[in-house]
C-alpha cells in the first residue's frame, strides 16, 4: 500500500470510531466520550471499533458497486461504460475505475478489522462479550481476505494495525497462507460468535461463520483440482460437513417468494445469513445499488443507469416454466418516463436485458435519491449453502446422491409459488401483500434420472449456480475457480441466441482480449511502485 494510502487510513479509523457505523449497531454507544486519547478504555469504544470495521464492507471497491463490473457470461458492462477496459478485458494495471478501489478499500477495512482486533482485547469487558467482539472483527478480516486473494492472488499478509509510515514495504504471501489466516479466523468465529437469534441483524453470526469458511473449502479445493495440485477432497469434506451444519442447525430458511429475498420491505429475512446493511435518510449510509444495475429508465421513477445488463445468453440458461427467477433476475423490462414499466418487447427486441434483482421499481419513496437507497447486500444466503452442499458432495462421491437432490430441489420447489395471476407484468409491478400460490408444475424435481453422473451434474450446479445466484456478484469468483472464465466468455462470441441470426456484438471485442492471466486482477500500479517488495502479476 503507498504512503498516501496508509496515512489515510489512520486517520479512517478514528473517524469509523468517532462518527461511523450503522445506528441500530450504535444507539447505546455514548459517541461523545470517544477521542483519539481514550480508545479503547471502555466497553462503548470497543463496541464502537468493531462497527467501525463493518462500515469497510460499504465502500465502493468492497460491495456494491465496483465489482459489479467484473464481466462474466451472464453480466457484462454496457458498451458505453467499460470502466476503464474492465468489461472488455482490456484493462491494465493503470486501471483507476475498478481495479484500484478494490485493492485499496479492502485493505483499508482489513486494518480496521485489525485495530479491533489488536485493541478490543486490552478492553476490561465481560469476556464473554469481549471474545464475540474480537471474533466480529476476524470475521470481516477473513471476509475481506477471501476476496482478496480471489482477485489477486497471493497478496501482502498484514497481521496487526498500520498507524504510522514505518516498515511499509510488505510483500506478498503466498494464497496457501493467506487462506491457512482465513480459516484459523473463521474457525475463532464459530466458537465465539453469537447465535442468529442473539445477534443484530447485519452482524456476523455462528451461521454467518460456518458458511463462509464452507465457501472457502469449496472455493480452495476447486482450485487445487483446476490447478492439478491434489482432488481437493479434503476440502470438499469440508465444505459439505460445514454447509451440512447450517441446514441442520435450521436457522434459515428460504424465503418463499424469490424475490422477497431481495426487496427493500423484507430486510433482514431467514434467508439472508450475512448481508451488507444500509440506511437512507441523508445518514451518508447509502448506496447506489439499483442504479449500476436495475430495470433502466429515469431514476426519480425507479429506473437505473443501466451501466451493467444481463448478456442474452443469461436469459436462455433458465428453462422454461421458471418465470419468476429468470424474470425477476434477467428481464426484458424498461421504466417509462411516465413511471409505468413497458413489458411487452419481443423476445429478442434490440432492447438489452436488465438486471432486476435490486430494482427501485416500484418507488415507494417519496423522497427517493438515487445515491442514498438503503437495499442491503446479500454476502451469504441460504440458497447459496445449499448449492455449496450439493457441489461439495458432488465431488466427494463423484456424481449426485440423495442428499444433493434434497439441496438443489429445495430452490425448485421455491420457485413453484408465484404472486397473483403469475404473469409477467403482475410479477414486475411486485405487488403487495403477496397472494401466493402453488404451481406443482413448475421445475418439477430432479432425480438421478435426469442427473445420473459428476459431469452431468456439475454442470447443472454449475448452471444452477448463475440462474439462483446471478446478480449477486459471485460469477467471476465461480468462473475462475472452475477455470471456466476464457472458455466461457469466448463462446459468446460465436453463441447465436434462440430468434436470433447472429452472436450478440459486444462479444467480439472482449472474446479476442480475455485470456487466463485475466483469471488474476493486477496489482494496482500506484502500489507497485509506492512498494518495491510487490510483484506484479504475469501478463499486465
Amino acid at each position: 500500500m503507498n504512503m498516501q494510502t496508509l496515512n489515510y487510513i489512520f486517520i479512517l479509523l478514528v473517524i469509523s470510531i468517532l462518527f461511523g457505523g450503522c445506528q441500530d449497531f450504535l444507539e447505546e454507544v455514548p459517541r461523545s466520550e470517544a477521542s483519539p486519547e481514550n480508545f479503547y478504555k471502555t466497553p462503548e469504544h470497543a463496541e464502537a471499533a468493531v462497527v467501525g470495521a463493518y462500515n469497510a464492507l460499504q465502500r465502493n471497491g468492497v460491495y456494491g458497486h465496483k465489482q459489479q463490473y467484473l464481466t462474466t457470461d451472464i453480466i457484462r458492462c454496457a458498451t458505453w461504460n467499460t470502466q476503464g477496459g474492465i468489461g472488455t478485458y482490456s484493462f491494465s494495471a493503470e486501471n483507476t475505475q475498478v481495479v484500484s478501489p478494490i485493492w485499496t478499500e479492502h485493505f483499508k477495512g482489513i486494518n480496521e478489522a485489525n485495530a479491533a482486533i489488536t485493541n478490543v482485547p486490552n478492553v476490561e469487558m465481560d469476556e464473554d462479550r469481549r471474545n464475540t467482539l474480537v471474533a466480529e472483527a476476524r470475521f470481516l478480516k477473513a471476509l475481506l481476505y477471501f476476496n482478496l486473494v480471489r482477485y489477486y492472488g497471493d497478496v501482502p499478509y498484514m497481521e496487526k494495525e498500520t498507524s504510522s509510515l514505518d516498515n511499509l514495504e510488505v510483500p506478498r504471501e503466498p494464497v496457501d497462507y493467506v487462506y491457512d489466516k482465513i480459516i484459523a479466523d473463521l474457525e475463532f468465529g464459530i466458537e465465539h460468535l453469537d447465535m442468529k437469534e442473539e445477534s443484530v441483524p447485519g452482524r456476523a453470526t455462528i451461521g454467518s461463520a460456518k458458511s463462509l469458511l464452507a465457501m472457502v473449502y469449496l472455493t480452495r479445493g476447486s482450485m487445487t483440482k483446476r490447478d492439478g495440485k491434489g482432488d481437493g477432497m479434503a476440502d470438499f469434506q469440508m465444505a459439505a460437513n460445514l454447509s451440512g451444519e447450517v441446514i441442520t442447525d435450521g436457522n434459515y430458511q428460504l424465503c418463499d417468494y424469490f424475490p422477497d429475498a431481495f426487496i427493500v420491505e423484507n430486510k433482514n429475512n431467514d434467508e439472508i445469513i450475512f448481508d451488507v446493511q444500509y440506511k437512507s435518510g441523508g445518514l451518508n449510509e447509502g448506496n447506489y445499488i439499483g442504479m449500476i444495475m436495475g430495470l433502466q429508465g429515469p431514476p426519480a421513477k425507479g429506473g437505473s443507469w443501466g451501466n451493467v445488463i444481463s448478456t442474452q445468453y443469461f436469459h436462455t440458461i433458465y428453462e422454461p416454466s421458471d418465470m419468476v427467477r429468470q424474470e425477476w433476475t434477467s428481464c426484458h423490462v424498461r421504466v417509462q418516463g411516465n413511471g409505468t414499466l413497458k413489458t411487452d418487447y419481443p423476445e429478442m427486441h434490440w432492447e438489452s436485458w436488465k438486471i432486476g434483482k435490486y430494482r427501485r421499481y416500484p418507488v415507494r419513496n417519496p423522497d427517493f435519491v438515487f445515491s442514498d437507497y438503503d437495499i442491503h447486500w446479500p454476502v451469504l444466503r441460504y440458497a447459496d449453502v445449499l448449492l455449496i452442499y450439493a457441489e461439495a458432495l458432488n465431488e466427494l462421491n463423484n456424481g449426485p446422491n440423495d442428499e444433493v437432490f434434497m439441496a438443489l430441489n429445495e430452490l425448485r420447489k421455491r420457485v413453484r409459488n408465484v404472486n397473483g395471476d403469475a404473469t409477467r407484468e403482475y410479477l414486475h409491478e411486485d405487488y403487495l401483500p403477496r397472494d401466493l400460490t402453488y404451481d406443482a408444475n413448475i421445475l418439477p424435481d430432479i432425480s438421478a434420472a435426469d442427473y445420473s453422473d459428476y459431469e452431468s451434474m456439475k454442470e447443472y450446479i454449475m448452471l444452477e449456480r448463475a440462474r439462483e445466484l446471478g446478480g449477486e456478484c459471485k460469477r467471476w469468483f465461480d468462473l475462475v475457480r472452475w477455470g471456466k472464465l476464457v472458455d466461457n466468455i469466448k463462446f459468446l462470441a460465436t453463441y447465436t441466441p434462440p430468434g436470433r441470426t447472429r452472436p450478440e456484438d459486444a462479444w467480439a471485442t472482449t472474446a479476442n482480449n480475455v485470456s487466463d492471466h485475466h483469471m488474476l486482477l493486477p496489482i494496482p500500479i500506484s502500489e507497485i511502485n509506492a512498494n518495491p517488495a510487490l510483484e506484479q502479476n504475469p501478463g499486465y
